[in-house]
This record gives C-alpha cells, structure tokens and sequence, in this order.
C-alpha cells in the first residue's frame, strides 16, 4: 500500500529555445550546490544517474556530468564557470551549449506516525492536526554556456500524502511511509521530464 504522491510544477522562466537531441547537455554535480549536503553523496550520486538516464532514455546523445568531463575541459582551459570566457568555450571548444543545474529547496518530513482517538475523530466540530507530509522543493534550470543565460527556470514540489484508517476503536491511525529522498527523486525525474517537453522542438 503507497502513499499517493502529487508533484506541481512552477514555471519562473518558460522555455523559449528548440532544444535539440542531439546538443550536448551537461549535468552540474549535486554537491556543488549546499543545499544537497542534506542528502549523503550515495543518494546524491543516484540522483545524477537518474537524470542522466531520463534524458538518454529521451533520446539524447550527448549528456554528461560536469565531473566526468575533467580532462576534455581542464584541455580547454575551463576551470570556473563564473568566468564568461571560461563558460563559453564549454559550447565553442568542448561542444556542449547547455548546463544543467540544480538547488534543493524547502523539505519536510513527517514522524512518520499519528494517531486520532475516537473522541477526536468523531468530534462535531473537527480537531485540528496537522497533516503529515512528506515533501521536497527542487528548482531545476537550463542554462545557455554561450551567454550564460537562463532559458528555462521551474520550481518543482513533490508531495507524499498521509494514508489513515479507522480501528476497531473507532480511532483513526495515520500513517506515512515516504521519505525525503523520495520525494526529491520523483520532483528530479519530473523535473528533468518537464525540461524535455517545455523545450521541444
């Protein structure tokens, strides 16, 4: 039995350029961002491969991650990315106009279980508990290694929602069974999904 998972997609910047299969993408590591130090770097590393899977399994040919491309740009003299020059040539020398980047927004998590005594439960006028939610925030953005520019900008929230069922009592058992590296797998995969079709050609 699952708890029923619903994920909203919030767009700060449409997508306005025909992303290509077969352009060069590149994956910027998790842990340059601290807001993933939240997650350990196994959990972390998974949500790479899992971004890189969508976009092959999409069709494109030409995605990496920034990390395992140390050689070809060390070659070509890229070092920091915060240097325009240094970034353009990611698309004019290594061939790869696009970046992709990724920060962990708010998450919540919940004690996992609660209960509602039939008293509470039954009340005339209902008892206020709080509900107990699972829930993770990721903003995913595309950006343009020529200009550095954003070109496609979303905030992604996924949400695992409490499960409950009455006893013998006639109180309530609430339950939760998601957890935060969950909810930040399926907003990722979501995420890298809503790229794809907001930037189709």
């Amino acid at each position: 039995m699952g708890s029923c998972t619903t994920t909203k997609i919030y767009t700060k910047t449409a997508c306005h350029i025909c992303l290509d299969r077969s352009e060069g993408v590149l994956l910027l590591p998790l842990n340059w961002d601290p807001s993933f130090r939240k997650l350990s770097i196994a959990e972390q590393n998974s949500l790479e491969r899992g971004i890189l899977e969508v976009l092959r399994r999409e069709g494109f040919t030409k995605v990496e991650l920034y990390d395992q491309m140390d050689y070809e740009l060390l070659s070509a003299g890229i070092q920091d990315l915060n240097d325009s020059t240094q970034r353009a040539k990611v698309n004019t020398v290594v061939g790869y106009p696009y970046l992709i980047g990724l920060t962990l927004g708010e998450i919540k998590d919940s004690d996992g279980w609660d209960y509602q005594s039939p008293e509470e439960a039954n009340a005339i006028y209902p008892v206020y508990r709080e509900e107990l939610e699972v829930s993770a925030t990721i903003r995913m953005a595309l950006i343009e290694t020529l200009t550095g520019k954003i070109v496609s900008d979303n905030s992604i929230k996924t949400e695992i929602n409490e499960l409950g069922s009455r006893d013998d009592e006639d109180g309530i058992n609430y339950w939760n069974f998601g957890t935060i590296q969950r909810a930040v797998r399926v907003a990722t995969e979501k995420g890298t999904r809503h790229i794809i079709k907001d930037c189709g050609c």
